[in-house]
């Protein structure tokens, strides 16, 4: 049983921008998960998550020249900023899944881009491991359920990124929020 969108929506976070990718190339930005359309995509199958640079047009999105005094990367009309970018497909990817009705780690894993920083928190103690590709993320973690998917900027950056003067998905980490019961809303 793969993993539709309907049912990673619900895991998204509001506050993070989302590109819905598909693999014609095709993609659709959005500032928050509120402003996809209800029920848009639920029914297509998730192929892949993770992070990119998006554009957004500056008639929907502004924001000061220098924000941390970071400068923003913009052209005419338009500005790139880093989402969660997720990847859809009208045919599901062959990978076993667990199961019960909830999503597990191990379900979702095998979605996730392959590298470059994962923030693994526990939801009970809000404790985290810090990971820089997926394959090293530890086995401990694949019985528990997927609570939440966002991300922030990242602590463990290499020299060469902190020295970037504009906001990046390359500054950022993945945050995957997971707990030991599933998710009921």
């Amino acid at each position: 049983m793969a993993i539709k969108f309907k049912e990673i929506r619900k895991f998204l976070a509001r506050n993070t921008r989302l590109s819905i990718c598909f693999l014609d190339g095709d993609y659709h930005n959005y500032l928050l998960i509120s402003d996809i359309p209800s029920l848009e995509y639920d029914e297509l199958y998730v192929y892949g998550v993770g992070m990119t640079d998006v554009e957004f047009s500056l008639d929907i999105y502004s924001e000061p020249d220098e924000i941390n005094r970071e400068v923003t990367i913009s052209g005419r009309g338009f500005t790139m900023q880093p989402a969660i970018e997720i990847v859809l497909s009208d045919k599901p990817r062959d990978i076993e899944r667990n199961i019960c009705d909830s999503l597990t780690f191990k379900d979702l894993k095998p979605y996730l881009q392959i590298g470059r920083w994962f923030n693994i928190v526990n939801k009970l103690d809000w404790s985290g491991e810090s990971y820089e590709y997926r394959k090293n993320i530890s086995e401990k973690y694949d019985s528990m359920y997927v609570y939440g998917i966002g991300m922030e900027n990242n602590p463990d950056l290499e020299e060469t990124y902190k020295e970037l003067k504009y906001d990046t998905h390359l500054k950022k980490r993945m945050v995957l929020v997971l707990s030991d019961k599933p998710r009921r809303n």
